[in-house]
């Protein structure tokens, strides 16, 4: 299947990126009511399609490959959002530091706006693979294409792996700028009204296209 080999060719270019390091972080598609995953415990750098785990909409394995830990996270996120089919998640260093700094990354660029509103939020945390981290990560999630996992990282969501993959890129880019605007105490936000338009009009281009 193409979308297979679609997963690991992104899971190993994060890995090319450094946003994850061995076996960290995980990619899935989700093909109507399967979802395909990265497998758990087994290194990036050695993944091959068979090694794919396939899994239905509430995380039930269905065939012999152990899905990532963070199973339970990709299958709340395909249940509250029935229009997405790609689901990333990376360790990638400034969005894990803004994590652990457990704070949303405001207005500060127009950008922004490409998540869906006028910040990116930072879930509440919880325990790596639980139900309760999924249902913190999926309430920040909510009208947004990805969010920071307090003291975790970072997710990104998307209408295809394409999207999912460059949302990550995007949001590790969006929390170094921001990194460095809290050292200098000089931030000035645009406003909501701003930023209300800022996102009509990506998702107007997004129609075009």
């Amino acid at each position: 299947m193409r979308f297979k080999k679609e997963i690991i060719d992104a899971s190993k270019y994060l890995l090319q990126l450094q946003f994850n390091i061995g076996s960290e972080g995980n990619i899935s598609y989700r093909q109507k009511n399967e979802i395909y995953i990265t497998p758990s415990g087994i290194k990036t750098s050695n993944l091959k399609p068979k090694d794919i785990s396939k899994v239905d909409l509430n995380g039930k394995v269905l065939n012999k490959n152990k899905p990532s830990s963070e199973i339970l996270l990709h299958s709340w996120i395909y249940r509250n959002h029935k229009d997405i089919r790609a689901v990333v998640h990376s360790h990638s260093k400034w969005a894990s530091i803004l994590s652990c700094m457990r704070i949303s990354i405001p207005s500060f660029h127009y950008m922004v706006a490409e998540f869906g509103g006028n910040d990116i939020k930072c879930s509440k945390y919880a325990t790596f693979g639980s139900d309760k981290l999924s249902k913190y990560v999926n309430k920040v999630l909510h009208k947004r294409k990805g969010c920071l996992i307090a003291n975790h990282g970072q997710v990104t969501i998307g209408d295809n792996l394409e999207e999912a993959v460059d949302l990550s890129i995007a949001l590790e880019k969006l929390s170094e700028q921001f990194y460095y605007l809290l050292i200098t105490k000089q931030t000035k936000l645009l406003s909501n009204g701003e930023m209300r338009k800022i996102v009509k009009l990506f998702e107007d281009y997004k129609a075009k296209h």
